[in-house]
C-alpha cells in the first residue's frame, strides 16, 4: 500500500486517483452530484478521479439527503432517448459545457462539433456570462457561427447577456432537461 502512494505538488495520489483531504470532500461531492446522476452515476464519476476512506457510504448519504433527488425521484422506466440526427456538415450543430473547477481554480470551456467531433477547449479563470460570451465571440470569429448550440442549464448559459448574444448571431439554443444532462451527451462524454 505504501508503494502505491505518490505526491503531485501538494496532492497525495494513489495510482491515478487523488486522495481527497476531508477539507475538500464536500466540494467534490457537489461536483460529482451535478445533474443529479443518482447513486451509481455519482460513484462512477468520483471513483474515476478521486478516493477517500468511506467514500461510498458518504455518497449514499449525499444522495439520500438531496432534496432535489427526493422530490423528483427517478421515473421507474425512463423514456428512451431519441438519437440526434447527424448534421450534414461541420460546425452546424455544436455542444458546449464547462468542466471544473480544476485544482488550479481554472475551468475548461469545451465546444464539440456534432458532425466532425472536433473539439475546442479553452482554459478560463472566470466563467461569468460576459467571459463566456467574449470567449465564444473569439471562437466564432475564427470558425463561424453554428446553427444550434446544445447546452445545460448553467447560470451563464441562462443569462440574458448570453441568450441575447446567441439570438443576435442567429443561433438556436437547445437546453437539456434539468437533472438529465445525458441529453447533451457529446460534450458530457468529452468532459470525462
Amino acid at each position: 500500500f505504501q508503494n502505491e502512494l505518490g505526491l503531485v505538488g501538494e496532492l497525495v495520489v494513489r495510482g491515478n486517483k487523488m486522495i481527497v483531504p476531508s477539507s475538500l470532500r464536500r466540494r467534490f461531492l457537489e461536483l460529482g452530484h451535478e445533474g443529479h446522476p443518482g447513486e451509481s452515476g455519482m460513484k462512477r464519476r468520483l471513483r474515476d478521479r478521486v478516493w477517500w476512506p468511506g467514500m461510498d457510504k458518504v455518497i449514499k448519504k449525499w444522495i439520500t439527503d438531496c432534496e432535489g433527488c427526493r422530490l423528483t425521484g427517478l421515473p421507474q422506466k425512463p423514456e428512451a432517448m431519441q438519437r440526434r440526427p447527424l448534421p450534414l456538415e461541420a460546425w452546424v450543430d455544436v455542444a458546449i459545457d464547462f468542466l471544473g473547477p480544476l485544482p488550479s481554480g481554472e475551468y475548461l470551456f469545451v465546444i464539440v462539433d456534432y458532425f466532425s467531433r472536433y473539439k475546442e477547449v479553452e482554459i478560463m479563470t472566470k466563467i461569468t456570462a460576459k467571459d463566456t460570451v467574449d470567449r465564444l465571440r473569439a471562437i466564432f470569429k475564427r470558425l463561424g457561427f453554428p446553427r444550434t448550440i446544445s447546452l445545460d442549464n448553467a447560470k451563464q448559459f441562462l443569462s440574458w447577456e448570453f441568450r441575447d448574444y446567441c439570438r443576435g448571431c442567429g443561433i438556436t439554443l437547445n437546453y437539456t432537461t434539468p437533472y438529465f444532462p445525458q441529453q447533451n451527451g457529446e460534450v458530457e462524454r468529452q468532459n470525462r
